[in-house]
């Protein structure tokens, strides 16, 4: 793994967990492919990113003990170093990123070899949403009324007991006839809910980002408000101004 280099080439294989910088949920990758490395960073307990590596049940205690300034429990911890290999890195290309574990350094592409160096592409301010990040401090623009999205309890448990009465059929055709009486019910898997007011000129910290499978996919940072508070960043953006970075 020392021969992964920024700039340099790795192979990602088909079956590799491959995480999104930004909105999306991590998935296995869907071929081989060969990709150029454009960073390398941490994915220890002390980034940002270390929460991805874990299943929901974890994550939940994983945010608890961060919040609550307690040690991490064994088993996270054993969990994420046998996924990591023992290597708390990873490698960042096009906006998506895999541990460098599951990774090999190779060649560049043919293509790659023999075409001519491109001038370096003029770099991009940074959004709203990539200067969130853990520590910054944010003020509210304008008077708003902020609503976001929870995950609706009874969604869950009518989908068992769906899936349970159609059990005869086919997977593919299982999961179409459960989606389709489940909006002919009418029942949602996120229903939409009152955050509350804010004013012109109020301001929040981040202390913590959840994972983008909260609230329907979009992601989530963790406000500091009188107490801890949760709003998906959808429902912010129109309203905030970064007021200092971390």
């Amino acid at each position: 793994m020392s021969e992964i280099q920024m700039g340099g080439y790795i192979r990602v294989p088909k079956g590799t967990i491959v995480y999104p910088r930004g909105d999306g949920v991590e998935a296995p990758s869907t071929r081989d492919q060969v990709v150029k490395v454009t960073n390398i960073f941490d994915v220890d307990v002390k980034s940002d990113n270390f929460y991805l590596l874990l299943p929901d049940d974890m994550r939940l205690r994983y945010f608890e003990a961060n919040g609550g300034k307690r040690p991490i429990d064994p088993d996270i911890l054993e969990f994420a170093d046998r996924l990591t290999k023992g290597d708390y890195r990873a490698v960042e290309w096009s906006s998506k990123w895999a541990l460098i574990a599951n990774v090999q350094p190779t060649e560049p592409p043919t293509r790659a070899k023999t075409t001519k160096k491109a001038e370096k592409p003029e770099k991009k301010p940074l959004t709203k949403e990539q200067q969130m990040v853990i520590g910054s401090l944010w003020r509210f623009t304008q008077d708003a009324e902020l609503r976001y999205k929870v995950r609706n309890p009874a969604y869950a448990a009518m989908r068992d007991d769906i899936e349970n009465s159609l059990r005869q059929l086919p997977s593919h055709a299982r999961t179409q006839t459960v989606d389709a009486k489940l909006n002919e019910l009418g029942i949602v898997d996120h229903i939409d809910e009152s955050w509350g007011s804010v004013t012109a000129g109020e301001t929040f910290t981040v202390r913590a980002k959840l994972t983008s499978g909260f609230a329907g996919g979009q992601d989530v940072p963790m406000l500091f408000r009188g107490e801890k508070f949760t709003l998906p960043y959808a429902s912010l953006e129109p309203f905030i101004e970064l007021v200092t970075e971390r």
